[in-house]
């Protein structure tokens, strides 16, 4: 049977997987883990032992997000950045299994050259995975990228003392930990590429100007004891997806986008923590003022 008919084949057995997971009577968040550890394991193996191109792989998770921002209650045009960014503001507990295939790929990639049977480390392995993204390019680019680091040394991103944290180099690295170090940096190039991403949508990116926030990330066990529609309110509070009447104005819902207390421009911020009067008359601090009654 011939790779491009196993592909065909994959993309039907992930359809057909999440139509299944949908069908049944669990709540969203518990679709979304059945997804993340059942199916999307599932899809793997066919993809990383037969060359499927990416642009399959790529077909399969964009049916894979359509489902999940379904069951997670938020709008279909929430970007795919806010599900799999390690970087965002609100990190979710999501992969991207896109990420997963191309790390899986360079992990065979390497293992091969590094075999120590020497009739397979002769062998040049040719590793077929598509026109728009080939892996024996990624690897030498994440290779490359490692020496480079190691050149410029180790540098302080963070309000930590010095020397407080150990880098690990290139040259000094074997075996697995070599293989570990080049999948890692493709997992930092794949991030980099969503936070550019996201620099470019002027809504759902504004996090990437919050410098003085601190990232939230969300937890499976912290999942589990969320209500639905707080994880969706969540999820729309920090890329600015609730209906305000500014946003309802975009979407052609609504014409006048101010706010009916102060008659500002009423936005997710707006209502959330800039209305003047909402504070003026304790709205922001009710809810906090009835507890401690």
């Amino acid at each position: 049977m011939k790779d491009t008919k196993i592909g065909l084949e994959t993309v039907e057995l992930a359809t057909e997987g999440l139509l299944a997971i949908n069908r049944c009577g669990l709540q969203g968040k518990l679709k979304v883990w059945c997804l993340q550890f059942m199916l999307i394991p599932k899809l793997l193996w066919p993809l990383l032992v037969y060359e499927i191109c990416s642009t399959t792989v790529e077909a399969i998770e964009a049916k894979i997000n359509k489902f999940t921002r379904r069951w997670l209650g938020v709008p279909p045009g929430l970007t795919d950045v806010a599900m799999y960014c390690r970087k965002a503001k609100l990190r979710l507990p999501l992969k991207s299994i896109l990420e997963e295939y191309k790390c899986g790929k360079v992990r065979l990639l390497s293992m091969l050259e590094d075999s120590e049977d020497p009739i397979v480390k002769t062998v040049q392995p040719t590793i077929k995975t598509g026109r728009k993204w080939k892996v024996v390019e990624a690897v030498d680019e994440a290779k490359e990228c490692l020496k480079i680091k190691e050149v410029i040394g180790q540098t302080q991103t963070d309000r930590k003392g010095l020397g407080s944290s150990t880098a690990k180099w290139w040259s000094k690295a074997e075996g697995k930990e070599k293989r570990d170090m080049v999948i890692n940096e493709i997992r930092l190039n794949e991030d980099s590429r969503r936070v550019q991403k996201a620099v470019q949508q002027p809504q759902q990116g504004q996090w990437t100007n919050w410098d003085n926030a601190l990232q939230k990330a969300l937890t499976w066990n912290e999942i589990w004891h969320m209500a639905p529609l707080r994880i969706s309110f969540l999820i729309r509070s920090v890329y600015d997806l609730l209906p305000s009447n500014a946003n309802l104005v975009r979407w052609g819902k609504k014409e006048d986008p101010t706010c009916p207390l102060c008659q500002g421009r009423q936005t997710t911020e707006h209502v959330l923590s800039s209305c003047k009067i909402a504070l003026s008359q304790g709205r922001y601090t009710w809810r906090h003022n009835r507890v401690l009654q």
